[in-house]
């Protein structure tokens, strides 16, 4: 999992989900699995991702079919395509979840 992805699943959850204001955080419940997420939406998009970022990829011992046109972008669409992805998989996730 690229650092980019992971941090575009915390932007997306603080901007869209927390509209920005760390209010919006329920400190009394920060050590109380039961009522904390579990965090299978990030890791669900992080893994997702992957699907874009291997053809985006230009390394010395693999050059993906996207990248021979644009370069090396996988670390580019790991946080992009994430950040997309990550926002139905957390409302699937707080559906039901209901966190």
């Amino acid at each position: 999992m690229t650092l980019g992805a992971l941090f575009s699943a915390v932007c997306v959850e603080h901007l869209y989900f927390r509209k920005g204001s760390f209010a919006r955080y329920d400190l009394q419940f920060w050590n109380v699995p039961s009522q904390l997420s579990l965090g299978a939406a990030a890791l669900g998009a992080c893994i997702l991702s992957f699907a874009f970022v291997i053809p985006s990829m230009n390394q010395v011992w693999y050059t993906g079919p996207i990248a021979r046109k644009t370069g090396d972008i996988g670390f580019e669409m790991a946080a992009t395509v994430t950040a997309l992805l990550y926002i139905p998989l957390r409302c699937l996730e707080k559906s039901w979840r209901g966190v």
